[in-house]
C-alpha cells in the first residue's frame, strides 16, 4: 500500500461532521478542561529517542491501543532532490524493492504485510506496516527487500511499463494539467519542479534505478521512525496470572529489541557528505493569470490561485491553517451553495521548506469570470468580532484531528515526519494542541490577510 501524495484538490470536505460535534460540546453548560491540556503529558512517556552508531536518527512511537506497528526509512531530499528530468525514480525504487521481492509478495498474499512508500517535497519513505505479533518477523523481510534487492530484468520492464502508463493517463487529467503548470509557473526554477510522479518523458534505465538506490543509501539522507503497539501482550503474557509486564516495561524492551534490530540492517550503511537542496521562494509577483486549454476538459472548467503561506514549522502556522478551516465554509457556502458557480470550491497547502496554498474550485463552464468570483468571496471572511463566536468550534476541529491521528501509526508517523523535517523534533507536533489553542482571533483575522490578500498571487484557469 502506498500512501497517496495527495493535496486534498477537487475532493469533497467532511469538516461539517466535526463541526457538529464540536458545536454541541461548545454548547454544553459544563466545560471540564480539554483533554489536549494533557496530550503532551500521555503522549511523551509513550515516545523513545536514540541513534545508530553512524548517525541514523530513529524515533518510535508506542501507541497501546494500536493492532499494528509501522516503521519507515526517511530519506531527505524527496522531490527536490530527484534527478533533472527523471520525476518519479524514487516511486519506481519503492515500487520494486517491495513489489518485486517474492518473500514479501507472499506476506503480502497472507495479509502479514504491508508496504508502504510515498515521495513527497522533502522527504520520502519506504516502510512497512504489520499486525504487532508479527513485526519483527517481518522486519527481517524488509531490511532484506532493500539491502538485497530482488527484482528481476522483467521485474523492471513491467514496473517502468506501468509506471509510464499511469503518467499517461495523469497527463490526460485537467487535474494534474493543471498543478502541473501551477508547478512549472512557480517553481520553474526550484528543486520542486520534478521529482514526485513518473512522466511520459522520465525513461528511468534500470542504472538509474541503482544509482538512485545507491544514494539513498547514505546515512546522512536517511532517519528511522517507527509508531505502534510496542506494548502488546502475548498469548503467554495474557495467561499467567500475577506475571504480567506493564506496558511500559513492554514498550521499554520492544523498542530497545528493535533498535538493536536496526544496528544490525542498518548501522554498517556509509555516512557520506550530502547538502540538501536550496529550496527558493515562490515565484508569484503581482496579481498574474494564466489561461489553459486542454481537450479532456469537456465542458467543465478547473481552476487555481496560488499564493504563497508558511510552512508547518512557522509561528503563524496553526493561525493560517485555522483560517483555512473558516474559508474552506466560506467558498463553499458563497460559491458552490449560493451562486452555484462550482461543483466544489476550498483550500488546499502543498507543503515544503517552501509552501503553497491553493484555492480550488471545478464547474461548469458557463461564461462567468470565476476568478472574479473566487476573489469577491474573500471579502466575506469574518472580521475579528465574528471569529471570536467561532474560534472555539474551529480549533475543536484541528485539535480533534491532531490527537485522533495521533492514535493512528500511520498518522502519527506523519506528524513525526513533518516534525522532524519542519520543526527539528519528532515529538514537536505533541506541543500542537497547546499551540492552536493560544492563537487568538486577531491572529487568525492577521493570518487570512497575510496569506489570502496578499499582493502576489497567481490564477490559473484551465478550460477546452
Amino acid at each position: 500500500m502506498r500512501r497517496p501524495f495527495c493535496f486534498r484538490i477537487f475532493a469533497p470536505l467532511t469538516a461539517f461532521l466535526i463541526f457538529g460535534e464540536a458545536f454541541f460540546s461548545c454548547a454544553s453548560n459544563k466545560r471540564p478542561k480539554p483533554k489536549d491540556d494533557f496530550f503532551y503529558e500521555e503522549n511523551i512517556s509513550q515516545f523513545k529517542e536514540a541513534s545508530l552508531s553512524n548517525g541514523i536518527p530513529v524515533a518510535i512511537k508506542n501507541i497501546p491501543f494500536e493492532k499494528n506497528i509501522e516503521l519507515r526509512l526517511v530519506f531527505s531530499g524527496g522531490a527536490s532532490a530527484s534527478p533533472k528530468g527523471k520525476s518519479g525514480t524514487e516511486l519506481l525504487v519503492f515500487d520494486l524493492l517491495s513489489e518485486s521481492n517474492p518473500d514479501i509478495k507472499e506476506r503480502l498474499a497472507r495479509g502479514q504485510y504491508f508496504s508502504i512508500s510515498a515521495c513527497q517535497n522533502d522527504f520520502s519513505y519506504y516502510g512497512f506496516s504489520a499486525a504487532a505479533p508479527d513485526f519483527f518477523e517481518s522486519l527481517q523481510f524488509f531490511k532484506d527487500s532493500i539491502l538485497s534487492p530482488k527484482y528481476s530484468h522483467d521485474d523492471y520492464l513491467k514496473k517502468e511499463a506501468a509506471a509510464a502508463s499511469a503518467a499517461l493517463s495523469r497527463s490526460e487529467n485537467p487535474r494534474f494539467e493543471i498543478l502541473d503548470e501551477v508547478q512549472k509557473s512557480v517553481w520553474g526554477g526550484s528543486p520542486y519542479r520534478d521529482g514526485i510522479y513518473y512522466k511520459p518523458t522520465s525513461r528511468v534505465s534500470e542504472y538509474d534505478i541503482e544509482k538512485h538506490l545507491s544514494a539513498l543509501l547514505n546515512a546522512s539522507r536517511i532517519s528511522i521512525v517507527a509508531a505502534g503497539n510496542f506494548s502488546y501482550k502475548e498469548k503467554a503474557d495474557r495467561k499467567a496470572k500475577g506475571q504480567k509486564k506493564s506496558d511500559a516495561l513492554l514498550f521499554e524492551s520492544r523498542s530497545q529489541k528493535l533498535l538493536e534490530e536496526l544496528e544490525s540492517a542498518f548501522g554498517g550503511i556509509s555516512r557520506e557528505p550530502w547538502t540538501f537542496p536550496a529550496i527558493p521562494s515562490p515565484a508569484i509577483k503581482g496579481e498574474s493569470r494564466q489561461a489553459l486549454r486542454s481537450e479532456f476538459a469537456g465542458a467543465d472548467y478547473y481552476c487555481v490561485l496560488c499564493l504563497a503561506c508558511p510552512n508547518r514549522g512557522a509561528e503563524d502556522y496553526e493561525a493560517f491553517a485555522l483560517s483555512t478551516l473558516a474559508l474552506d465554509s466560506l467558498l463553499s457556502r458563497e460559491l458552490v451553495e449560493r451562486q452555484k458557480a462550482a461543483f466544489y470550491c476550498g483550500t488546499a497547502v502543498l507543503n515544503g521548506k517552501q509552501s503553497l496554498a491553493l484555492i480550488v474550485a471545478s464547474g461548469k463552464k458557463e461564461g462567468r469570470d470565476i476568478e472574479e468570483m473566487v476573489k469577491g468571496a474573500l471579502k466575506f471572511f469574518p472580521q475579528e468580532s465574528e471569529l471570536q463566536g467561532l474560534l472555539d468550534i474551529y480549533k475543536n476541529i484541528y485539535v480533534s484531528r491532531v490527537i485522533g491521528a495521533s492514535q493512528n501509526a500511520g498518522a502519527s508517523l506523519d506528524q513525526m515526519i513533518s516534525s522532524i523535517y519542519y520543526q527539528g523534533d519528532a515529538k514537536a507536533f505533541l506541543n500542537k494542541p497547546k499551540k492552536i489553542r493560544a492563537v487568538t482571533a486577531q491572529d487568525m483575522r492577521g493570518a487570512f490577510e497575510k496569506y489570502f490578500l496578499s499582493e502576489n498571487s497567481l490564477f490559473v484557469l484551465l478550460t477546452n
